[in-house]
């Protein structure tokens, strides 16, 4: 996944765990556009904290496109338009803060050290195995993406159907060679290995993280009384 950035602040991977879990509830039970905007923006704030800005700035700039769409344009269009868009514009508007928490996680947490917490959570290896390879797995991609992009950027590729055939066909063929490139390597580093792990980084909560563990569990639990209230 690269380097991981530092951030003014540093979260522990159970709280981000936490965390996406409890945002992911809120949003598919939530019906308020004012509460759904106030926990992007709380997202967004960790985010920045944690050393990913552009994440923070093209959540908000997507966020703010789709609701302009949904407030703005849609009700001027005719109505059968307006309700084949209006769909799709509220989905990904939902589905923004979701996609926000996970790239927290994703971006700020080392390999290593999800798979060391997902250990002493007591997960089971049949499930962190894939797991880590699904985390690995889609950045991997999108390097490869980068590259072949920078490689057309030099040759001077010009074209929307060169450009689809340059980009899309190679990443199809690389798709089944890097999940088995990712599987060959998490094992030689003895992810199966069933004896106890180790970590070099000291995985501990501090108060922040108490803070925001004590914050989902109030969103998750209300959450939770809302669905069955």
């Amino acid at each position: 996944m690269g380097a991981i950035p530092k951030g003014v602040i540093s979260l522990d991977p159970r709280t981000k765990m936490l965390l996406l879990i409890a945002v992911s509830s809120f949003i598919f039970t939530n019906t308020s556009y004012l509460a759904e905007a106030s926990i992007l923006v709380v997202l967004m704030l960790i985010a920045v904290g944690l050393g990913i800005p552009k994440t923070a700035l093209k959540g908000i700039i997507i966020y703010i496109t789709l609701s302009a769409v949904k407030y703005g344009l849609l009700p001027i269009l005719p109505n059968m338009i307006a309700a084949n868009f209006n769909i799709v514009a509220v989905t990904f508007r939902k589905l923004l803060p979701c996609f926000l928490a996970g790239e927290i996680l994703v971006q700020t947490t080392s390999i290593r050290l999800l798979m060391f917490t997902l250990q002493k959570l007591h997960i089971p290896q049949t499930l962190i195995i894939p797991l880590t390879i699904t985390v690995r797995y889609f950045p991997a991609l999108s390097e490869e993406r980068q590259a072949i992009s920078n490689a057309m950027k030099m040759r001077d590729v010009k074209g929307i159907a060169k450009k689809l055939e340059y980009i899309y066909v190679p990443l199809m063929i690389t798709a089944s060679n890097t999940a088995d490139e990712l599987s060959q390597a998490i094992t030689a580093r003895g992810i199966d290995n069933p004896v106890p792990k180790t970590c070099a980084i000291d995985i501990r909560l501090r108060s922040l993280d108490i803070f925001m563990i004590v914050a989902s569990i109030s969103l998750l639990g209300w959450t939770i009384t809302k669905m069955f209230l």
